[in-house]
């Protein structure tokens, strides 16, 4: 086998498909090259001196029975699970079951050639048995540790209860029960799984807090959607241009983010502000906003002043925008006496005889006396969300 000719007849090749163009040899061509060199002498050093090739018909996407890549059956035990947990995901199971059940004809080389990571026929036998058996318990599983992961946050964040290893169990036996699935147990090793998976760790308490419960309904999602069928007769109504909708928004002055980047294990996190008072509500904003996701033109300010209102010094330096109504409070939140100005000053003139306004269930706001005294047409009205829906 002459090598020479080789070259010439590959350069010929080359040529022919990809024309001649007089480009800088790079690096990664040239180790190419050599690469290609040492195959063409160990062709030339072997006892092998002829290459056949066979050509065949043969539809698109379809390939040949018999691949290099394939496995023989007996080579893979029939029971080892092991292989497929780690070579393929239920989803990726799912997805393979899905598409051989819509192509029931095809055959095995396409298949394989479509999901590279098949190497033997009887896996679509074994992915059935395994969707159908630990498929389901692995899905029972997933909703078990769900529902272990929201009853510990609620309980841990939002109760502030002492939780344990034995809460955890308590958790997943009652889901699984649940579930239907008798035979489950929270052993050990299943519970130190799921708080390595999370994250939770066995902490001393170094704060105690005292439990108070808040006298503030709490509205159901089911409620809501009472209310909501309830008034969409009165809403159906009015256009979206005369739905609108107005809630407070709080500001600091000096705004500190919740966290900063430290040293790990120290005790105590401090971090400077100019003002410490500074960092709380210091003033209030009341826009309004329609139902056609429109912003109204003027809205409500309230600034903290000590004096509940602005000194002379204050009002001669203030500048206030024709759109924005600016009132004073020691506490910078809204009041009985705001809220009508709010009313009458930054509402009113916005506003036609026929609109529907919706306001939280503050007691300030529910007042319907100071709402017909500043808007007294019947067409204009007030709906307050149920307490505890916001």
């Amino acid at each position: 086998m002459n090598l020479l000719n080789i070259a010439k007849h590959l350069f010929h090749l080359a040529q022919t498909e990809y024309g001649f163009k007089n480009f800088t040899t790079t690096t990664s061509e040239i180790f190419t090259a050599e690469r290609l060199f040492e195959v063409l002498k160990s062709f030339k050093d072997s006892y092998f001196n002829e290459l056949y090739t066979y050509d065949t018909l043969e539809f698109e996407d379809e390939y040949d029975e018999t691949t290099d890549e394939e496995v023989s059956d007996d080579e893979i035990d029939e029971n080892d699970q092991f292989y497929l947990k780690n070579r393929f995901t239920l989803e990726e199971m799912e997805n393979i079951i899905e598409w051989v059940d819509q192509h029931p004809n095809a055959r095995f080389a396409t298949i394989s050639n479509r999901f590279r990571k098949i190497k033997h026929r009887n896996c679509i036998t074994r992915f059935r048995e395994y969707i159908e058996n630990d498929g389901t318990r692995l899905e029972k599983l997933k909703q078990i540790k769900e529902f272990m992961f929201n009853e510990f946050y609620f309980n841990k964040t939002i109760e502030k209860e002492a939780v344990h290893d034995a809460d955890l169990e308590r958790y997943a036996i009652q889901k699984a029960r649940e579930l239907n699935w008798d035979e489950f147990k929270a052993s050990k090793s299943f519970i130190n799984t799921f708080k390595r998976e999370n994250r939770i760790s066995s902490r001393r308490y170094n704060k105690i807090v005292t439990r108070t419960k808040s006298n503030r309904n709490i509205c159901s999602l089911n409620d809501a959607k009472k209310w909501v069928r309830s008034k969409r007769s009165l809403i159906s109504n009015y256009s979206a241009s005369e739905i609108l909708n107005s809630d407070h928004c709080s500001f600091q002055q000096e705004y500190v983010p919740p966290r900063t980047l430290s040293f790990t294990g120290e005790r105590t996190t401090e971090v400077a502000v100019k003002k410490k008072y500074k960092t709380t509500h210091s003033y209030t904003v009341q826009p309004v906003t329609s139902a056609n996701g429109l912003l109204l033109e003027k809205f409500l300010l309230i600034l903290q002043e000590k004096a509940n209102t602005f000194g002379k010094r204050v009002q001669k330096d203030l500048i206030v925008p024709p759109n924005v109504v600016v009132k004073a409070s020691k506490s910078g939140k809204s009041s009985d006496e705001k809220h009508d100005v709010f009313l009458n000053e930054a509402l009113r003139p916005l506003v036609g005889k026929k609109f529907l306004l919706f306001l939280d269930s503050w007691k300030t706001q529910t007042d319907l006396t100071k709402f017909r005294a500043a808007f007294p047409n019947q067409d204009s009205q007030l709906l307050i969300f149920p307490e505890g829906s916001t």
